[in-house]
């Protein structure tokens, strides 16, 4: 919102306080590199792309931005990252905002993405808790809702989806369907736990 400037400010702030970030970066060839986290011997890679940033805000080659999902070479960012990681997981910025179901933009886009290696898809920017999905042997949650956000005007906006995912050494995912409600003042104040469930993937046939 407050221009190129102001966003590589923000990066390095992140850096200097160890916080890792994805979904753009100081130019081009960090924006489109995986971050990856090692824990207990496993490798998680994230990936960030915008569908409804401004088109002018892009990394390129000397310049700080976002990483744009009409990227021509979307696949091959994706698909690279995933020969790095055991799980994949990318983020979306995509969708309409206060809808509770997916379009058809973003179910094309999550699904591209599982196609390329990805294990799960998180969606934000329509405000409000959209559906999930199993596609393939991916897990898709088009949008995660509020957390921390100023719109008091339907109960919807003022929760959220926290989403607990454990990844097995076999590829296994169990999924819990948290909801975040918040206060007055827009704080995270109450969770209210889900149902633990097993993905159950479907069964892809050789071509």
């Amino acid at each position: 919102d407050w221009g190129r400037s102001a966003y590589t400010d923000t990066l390095s702030r992140l850096k200097e306080n160890e916080v890792l970030y994805t979904g753009g970066g100081i130019n081009t060839a960090e924006a489109e590199q995986p971050t990856i986290i090692e824990k207990h011997g496993i490798k998680i890679g994230f990936l960030g792309f915008s569908d409804v940033g401004p088109e002018g805000m892009q990394a390129n080659k000397t310049e700080s931005g976002i990483l744009s999902a009409n990227n021509p070479r979307f696949d091959e960012i994706i698909q690279n990252a995933a020969k790095q990681v055991d799980h994949l997981v990318v983020s979306f910025h995509f969708g309409e905002e206060y809808q509770t179901k997916h379009n058809a933009r973003q179910e094309y886009l999550a699904h591209k993405a599982i196609d390329d290696g990805a294990k799960i898809i998180i969606g934000t920017h329509p405000h409000v808790v959209e559906d999930t999905e199993v596609y393939k042997n991916g897990f898709i949650a088009y949008s995660l809702g509020n957390f921390i956000f100023d719109q008091q005007f339907s109960s919807n906006t003022m929760q959220g989806m926290l989403l607990g995912v454990k990844l097995g050494r076999s590829g296994d995912i169990t999924i819990t369907k948290n909801t975040v409600v918040l206060n007055s003042v827009f704080q995270p104040d109450q969770v209210i736990k889900g149902q633990e469930e097993k993905i159950k993937f479907q069964t892809i046939k050789p071509e």
